[in-house]
């Protein structure tokens, strides 16, 4: 079980470049999202970009810290706006994949998922539990638009502290 946010981030990391539903993300990115400056994509990107850390301690020497991450699902517009939101089909050339699909794969690949042990679920609690925000951004250095949909992941680490 990890407390500190670099196993966290590189288990999460691993688990959205290796997932099965995610076959057309061309980049899974570490780095504080910023829409001025995008990591460089063909079709699809994931970046993971880290907001907060909340540190919870409990009377049993024990220490819970909740991280606030934001994944960041980038997709190029190569259709029309109406199938970067909408269009299911990652099998086409370039892939065609809206971003509700997009969000309904990563959530699917994260639901009830602990990231091989790395983080913990508690009852009641779900990493996934909140908002979703979709818009349309503009990148003139790439002469494209793109629709941006950002999924607030919430995680936590638990660890056995000493009171010492």
């Amino acid at each position: 079980m990890a407390i500190f946010p670099r196993s966290i981030f590189s288990a999460l990391k691993t688990e959205l470049e290796g997932a099965t539903a995610l076959p057309y993300v061309d980049v899974v990115a570490i780095r504080q999202y910023r829409p001025t400056q995008l990591p460089d994509f063909e079709n699809y990107c994931i970046v993971i970009s880290p907001e907060a850390a909340i540190a919870e301690t409990y009377k049993v020497a024990q220490k819970w810290i909740q991280y606030e991450i934001t994944l960041v699902c980038l997709i190029k517009v190569n259709y029309t706006l109406e199938d970067a939101i909408m269009a299911d089909s990652p099998g086409s050339s370039p892939p065609n994949l809206g971003i509700l699909a997009m969000y309904e794969d990563i959530f699917q690949t994260l639901y009830q998922n602990n990231l091989g042990g790395t983080i913990e679920h508690y009852p009641g609690l779900q990493e996934l539990d909140n908002r979703c925000d979709f818009k349309l951004i503009g990148d003139e250095a790439r002469e494209d638009f793109i629709v941006e949909g950002r999924l607030y992941y919430t995680p936590y680490g638990q660890r056995f502290i000493s009171p010492t």
